[in-house]
């Protein structure tokens, strides 16, 4: 029976670790393709700019070479840049998921947590409603099964209190260790 547990433990944790590397991964693309969409509206307004001046200093007949030069500098760096960011969005875009890589490992001196006493008579008060700061009320108490104080460490950029064995915050999302 035990075995079946730590079987499923594992199971659920590997889906786990999948689905997060999944949603990171389409973060960073839509991410990449932000910075790419930002870069082609940067072009386009070059391109634009460049059309006007040429226009007026055509229309003008004093069409330099500095000023365009300026122009179409600016739109080769961009060119360059934007080349760069989809070369990195495909890169992306072909990262396949580890298992390893995010699989917690299960530890090697694991002693189990010493039986709790029986749930007290008097029932808890609910959490937010005056009961001890920093404990966990009713819905989560230890009694219905639910993580405890006990069994939650600070995030390390936030402070929010996440499982011991948590892999993310849930309340900022990065990675934890």
């Amino acid at each position: 029976m035990a075995d079946f547990v730590e079987s499923a433990k594992h199971l659920v944790s590997a889906a786990v670790s999948r689905t997060t590397w999944e949603a990171q991964k389409q973060l960073r693309i839509r991410n990449k393709q932000g910075e790419i969409d930002q870069l082609l509206k940067q072009r386009q307004l070059l391109l634009e700019e460049l059309a006007t001046a040429a226009m007026t200093l055509y229309q003008q007949g004093a069409l330099s070479q500095p000023q365009l030069a300026r122009i179409c500098a600016s739109i080769q760096e961009l060119d360059a840049d934007l080349r760069n960011r989809e070369q990195q969005l495909q890169e992306i875009k072909n990262e396949t998921y580890q298992p390893e890589q995010f699989a917690p490992q299960p530890p090697r001196d694991y002693t189990p947590p010493p039986v709790a006493p029986a749930a007290p008579t008097t029932p808890p008060a609910p959490a937010g409603m005056g009961g001890v700061p920093g404990t966990v009320g009713a819905a989560g108490s230890a009694a219905s099964g639910g993580p405890r104080v006990a069994d939650k460490v600070p995030c390390p950029h936030c402070g929010q209190l996440v499982r011991v064995r948590a892999l993310y915050c849930s309340s900022c999302g990065k990675k934890i260790g």
